[in-house]
């Protein structure tokens, strides 16, 4: 989505009044609760002295009685109390409390003789905070007190206690609140009218050049802008009419150049770089950019030693060219580039125009190109012969299968009730006769691959049922399987039998790999929000740096009597899931495969 200037200043002048706004109503709020709370505590302290005054006036009257017994029958303070309450707005109760804190007198009589609960002083609410004060009037069910010391004899005797209610103190604050809010609502879209309006105004000439601007980039170099302006958009405008003129000048020399150059790159795949005479550098293609490591419009001109570094492969073949003024042929170089090298086969032709040397190009071809055309080529007869095998396997396979299935299910019919150990042994049997037809099926797939017969699928659990496949015969061998699963794994949309397969050949390998026992530790998690991911590690003998990029060519293999096939089909099968595999691998500790399928 474009966001442009005009959008940009009504965005800046909207937060600018908004922040104004807020700023004020921010002063206007703390200070009027300063004010609220002021005005609850010198209501509370005036009752508190009136209260104080007529509590003393009945003790002195009442000399040598029970002082509790005495406040508690005056009917002058009670009726004081209960017009006090009903008078102030923000009283809830008052009370007189003795020195332990036992209520002596209470606007509620049914409370005197309790404990009077400990309740934070009026003075602590002033002293918070703006925001603070702010946020404590809006607590539901909160009470401050307005206490007074109260005395008999010129000792000490207890207090008198005023309650204050935040939720009748919050009544006064929401009429203001509300009038803020509604004119921080009302200033904001009144704001963002005129920055609207504002940069409506100020943007009119500058889109005009832009037009401009943009009919120069189609090729129309007529600046019709705001002329005759003495301002900045005037002279910007002259400036933009001469550019255009400067434009439409070097197109057409950019034109006839190009038309000379076209010549020589139209259909050509490899990269190319072009020299003057003088030994410039005139152009080369994007192909070309590895060998020179620069952008073309960073060193168009300059001379090829600058362009060059000292120990570049390229600089002896050119200087030998540019020397003898004899091109060659397909010399081999290895460029350094990340880490590692880049091999390319260069050759350099001399550009003449009647018997005068023009400059010169140089071709560069790609051996990684070439290599890889060669290894599918490879791959391809391999795959040709691996088809004839199957085949063969197919049909010299299939049918003894069926005849042993047959011959199988005829033992079961003639056998009268066999032992549960027989019944477990002809189950064994059914099942391995099963997944070897599926074998010769996978390799089929392999060859032929059908289209995936995708269904929802529980990872975890087609990991289980491989793991139970193998228990039982690489248990005795010494060999542990662990499980870490994570039990949050979606429901992923794959093939299943080639899944089986795949992770099956995977487990085999591992097992496999350690001959005098281990562990086989299978984690799955979730990665990011596109993968889910397989890690299956063992202890095993590992595999040397040099052969782990070879374990999914076809037919390598480092086992005696291996075929070469298992690892090539799992490649295939998570390759045709658009999944990836990775091998991590230490020898004499172990290997890792990482396979990572998409979930959606």
């Amino acid at each position: 989505m474009r966001f442009g200037v005009k959008g940009k200043e009504a965005v800046v002048i909207t937060l600018l009044t908004f922040l104004v706004v807020a700023t004020t109503t921010f002063i206007h709020l703390s200070q009027l609760t300063r004010v609220v709370v002021q005005e609850a505590l010198r209501q509370a302290e005036l009752i508190a002295r009136q209260v104080y005054a007529q509590s003393s006036r009945s003790l002195s009257r009442a000399r040598g009685e029970d002082p509790s017994e005495t406040l508690r029958s005056d009917g002058e303070l009670r009726s004081l109390l209960d017009a006090s309450i009903g008078y102030s707005p923000h009283l809830l109760y008052a009370l007189i409390a003795d020195q332990k804190g036992k209520m002596i007198f209470h606007s509620e009589r049914e409370k005197e003789g309790a404990d009077a609960p400990e309740r934070p002083s009026l003075e602590e609410l002033l002293s918070l905070h703006p925001i603070g004060r702010f946020l404590a009037l809006y607590e539901t069910g909160k009470i401050y007190e307005a206490k007074l010391p109260l005395s008999l004899n010129d000792k000490p005797f207890g207090s008198i206690r005023l309650g204050i209610a935040t939720s009748l103190l919050k009544r006064e604050l929401n009429a203001s609140v509300r009038k803020s809010l509604a004119l921080a609502g009302l200033a904001l879209p009144v704001a963002w009218l005129v920055a609207m309006g504002l940069g409506t105004l100020i943007l009119k000439p500058i889109r005009k050049l832009t037009r401009d601007v943009d009919r120069i980039g189609r090729g129309d170099f007529e600046v019709r802008g705001a002329h005759g302006r003495g301002d900045e958009i005037g002279e910007l405008t002259s400036q933009l009419q001469l550019m255009g003129q400067q434009l439409q000048a070097d197109r057409l020399k950019m034109l006839s150049e190009k038309a000379q150059l076209q010549q020589v790159v139209d259909h050509l795949e490899d990269g190319i770089i072009l020299f003057t005479q003088d030994r410039r550098i005139l152009f080369f293609n994007k192909a070309a950019e590895v060998v020179v490591a620069r952008p073309l419009e960073q060193v168009v001109g300059w001379p090829w030693e600058e362009m060059l570094e000292l120990s570049h492969p390229l600089r002896p073949l050119l200087e030998h060219a540019f020397e003898q003024q004899t091109g060659f042929r397909n010399a081999a170089i290895a460029v350094p580039r990340d880490g590692g090298h880049k091999e390319f086969l260069v050759s350099v032709f001399f550009v003449t125009d009647a018997q005068r040397a023009m400059g010169a190009m140089v071709a560069l071809k790609d051996l990684e190109s070439i290599k890889t055309v060669q290894s599918l080529i490879s791959y391809s007869a391999k795959l040709t012969a691996l088809g004839r095998l199957t085949s063969g396997v197919a049909h010299e396979v299939k049918n003894p299968l069926n005849a042993m299935m047959i011959h199988l299910e005829l033992l079961r019919e003639r056998l009268d009730a066999p032992s549960e150990e027989v019944h477990q042994s002809l189950e064994v049997i059914g099942s391995e006769i099963r997944r070897l037809d599926r074998v010769v099926q996978g390799f089929l797939k392999f060859i032929r691959p059908e289209e995936l017969s995708l269904k929802l699928l529980d990872l975890n659990a087609l990991l289980k049922d491989v793991v139970a496949l193998l228990g039982t015969e690489w248990q005795k061998e010494d060999i542990q399987f662990t499980f870490h699963f994570d039990r949050s794994l979606p429901l992923m949309a794959a093939d299943e039998e080639l899944l089986r397969q795949a992770f099956l050949n995977i487990l085999l390998n591992a097992c496999q790999a350690m001959p005098t026992g281990g562990t086989v530790n299978i984690l799955t998690e979730r990665e990011g929000w596109e993968f889910v991911k397989v890690c299956i590690a063992d202890t095993g003998v590992g595999i040397p740096p040099e052969d782990t990029d070879k374990i999914f060519q076809l037919y390598y293999t480092t086992k005696s009597g291996g075929s070469g096939i298992g690892l090539s089909l799992v490649y295939r099968v998570v390759q045709m899931h658009d999944g990836l595999i990775e091998v991590l691998s230490e020898v004499g500790r172990g290997t890792t495969m990482i396979v990572r399928l998409p979930v959606g």
